[in-house]
């Protein structure tokens, strides 16, 4: 080696960039996904397709005077469906119940909700509980929430200064 020239060494691998591979990062990506999905005795169709979340589906629609629930509620009577309002929410409970079960049949298809379901919907504003007003109807439940006297829209009158 001649003076002044640096002896340069060749370069090592990365231990970690040797072993990538496609399928090394396929697996990786699945055993990922599944890490927390181990204990199958727990899981329900409903809970593993994430049904529960937002069931039952809820708009809200706010009118001058009060605000207006809308709930499906599907094979629901009155008699399934409790209401509370607490710190200005909704809290919205019931349970569908299923049919009962009878040994000449077995299912082939079932994709429908079973079981108990809460809802907890925040309102924008104080509410008249007093007054609030609920009907089941064609599957829908329809919670009327008029609003209270300080969340209603006041309007100021501008005087002119002589």
């Amino acid at each position: 080696m001649a003076t002044g020239q640096q002896q340069v060494m060749p370069r090592q691998r990365s231990r970690a960039v040797s072993q990538w591979s496609p399928r090394n990062e396929v697996q990786r990506i699945f055993d990922d996904f599944f890490r927390d999905f181990r204990d199958l005795a727990s899981w329900s169709p409903q809970s593993v397709l994430g049904l529960t979340a937002g069931f039952p589906a809820v708009e809200m629609i706010e009118e001058k005077d009060k605000y207006m629930v809308k709930i499906d509620a599907p094979g629901l009577e009155k008699d399934d469906i409790r209401i509370s309002i607490t710190d200005n929410t909704l809290h919205v409970r019931g349970e569908v119940r299923q049919e009962e079960e009878r040994e000449d049949r077995s299912y082939i298809y079932n994709e429908r909700f079973y079981g108990a379901f809460s809802r907890d919907i925040p309102l924008p504003s104080a509410v008249n509980s007093d007054q609030v007003r609920a009907m089941v109807k064609n599957g829908v439940l329809t919670i009327d929430l008029p609003k209270s006297k300080e969340a209603m829209p006041k309007e100021i009158k501008v005087e002119s200064q002589k």
